[in-house]
């Protein structure tokens, strides 16, 4: 089968939270790439495909504390994990996740952030 992803996806686990329907689930992030996460809670949401969710991750860098709040769309569900698709990301949001996948992958997110930036062609 051939990998169609075009955007690299690296294991990263960080603590966050999703916020659907008022609601807060707690739970972490487990993956990540420019356009997409796995989130997994020990909760259960009844979140069904395409529905909207707010993730929030916990970053701790270096003794400091922030949360990022990524607008996402839900795209594959398996019990306690969501697979979900970046609706809109914040530019600083959006720099530390390229800042941790470049810990990962190295040089080669440059070429991926400038495709995911200028979109499909």
């Amino acid at each position: 089968m051939q990998e169609r992803r075009q955007i690299s996806r690296v294991d990263y686990i960080v603590k966050g939270q999703a916020e659907y329907k008022g609601k807060f689930f707690p739970g972490e992030i487990t993956n990540i790439s420019l356009n997409g996460l796995l989130f997994r809670s020990d909760e259960l949401m009844d979140a069904s495909e395409q529905e909207k969710i707010t993730i929030m991750i916990n970053w701790e860098d270096e003794g400091e504390n922030t949360v990022s709040a990524i607008n996402c769309r839900v795209i594959r569900k398996n019990d306690h994990i969501l697979g979900l698709k970046v609706d809109f990301i914040d530019y600083d949001t959006l720099m530390a996740l390229k800042e941790k996948l470049a810990d990962k992958i190295g040089e080669k997110i440059n070429e991926e952030f400038i495709d995911f930036m200028i979109g499909d062609k």
